[in-house]
């Protein structure tokens, strides 16, 4: 088996599951596209499965040009390049029933100042990644400061009622973990692990199916103990989840061996 790996980083999670697959004697090509001048006319389909790690401009579209060669992605690239923007992430939760703050978007941000009428604001790019870029407004002179050259995507600030909960999916299985916004530290990333509320399960199981992806992350958010999901991510970081390593290692393989075997890379893309 081989397994090409699209990524600009990897955190210990990743890099445990790298080893992992070694030992089983997977062959690993590790691409970092900002590290290296590519030839177009030599980008070939050289592996069983490309995991699309990084999401970079460069790698997307180097992901994407193996996805138009015939290379299977994980998570599928359509999907991958569809979920980087925000503005259609949140239109296909609102769509799926997933509870979500109000959310608008708008190239002016004149348009947001009635919005601030009935209370703060949280704008964020709607291509950003890893929390860049996101900010708090309160007060109408703060809009000034925003950009004006693209779209600004603008939802309701609910206040926390205290950490900001992630939580993972690997293959179905579905974690929990606490966290600090924004993070400052190492440990911050790592959070708690809590239990998952039948409610959160629930919730987390919507935003997969409506991504037809069983691999992804999600941040919500509860505010007066009513959880609002503010992002899903496709294909987080893992810190915090027990066995995170192994779990993505046996996930990597297995979809590998389908692939191999002419199957549908996971059971979502049936929904």
């Amino acid at each position: 088996m081989r397994i090409g790996i699209i990524l600009d980083w990897m955190n210990p999670n990743i890099e445990r599951a790298v080893g992992l697959l070694s030992e089983r004697g997977v062959r690993l090509d590790l691409i970092h596209p900002e590290k290296q001048l590519i030839s177009l006319s030599r980008v070939r389909v050289e592996s069983d499965l490309y995991l699309l790690k990084s999401g970079s401009d460069l790698a997307l579209s180097l992901g994407g040009a193996l996805h138009a060669l015939g290379a299977a992605t994980l998570n599928p690239y359509p999907t991958v390049a569809m979920m980087r923007n925000k503005i259609i992430v949140t239109r296909v939760l609102q769509a799926a029933g997933v509870p979500t703050p109000d959310t608008y978007v708008t190239t002016r941000p004149n348009d947001l100042v009635s919005l601030l009428e009935s209370g703060p604001l949280i704008v964020k790019p709607y291509r950003g990644s890893r929390g860049e870029g996101i900010r708090i407004v309160r007060h109408g002179r703060e809009l000034f400061d925003l950009p004006s050259d693209g779209p600004i995507l603008a939802q309701r600030y609910e206040e926390p009622d205290g950490r900001d909960l992630k939580i993972f999916c690997i293959g179905g299985k579905l974690f929990g973990v606490r966290r600090i916004w924004p993070l400052r530290t190492y440990q911050d990333k790592v959070g708690d692990p809590f239990p998952l509320t039948p409610d959160l399960r629930d919730i987390a199981r919507s935003c997969g199916r409506a991504f037809g992806i069983d691999l992804y992350g999600l941040d919500v958010v509860l505010s007066s103990g009513r959880p609002y999901v503010v992002d899903v991510n496709k294909f987080g970081s893992y810190m915090g989840v027990p066995d995170a390593s192994r779990l993505l290692a046996d996930y990597i393989y297995a979809a590998g061996l389908r692939i191999m075997r002419g199957e549908r890379l996971h059971a979502a893309e049936a929904t």
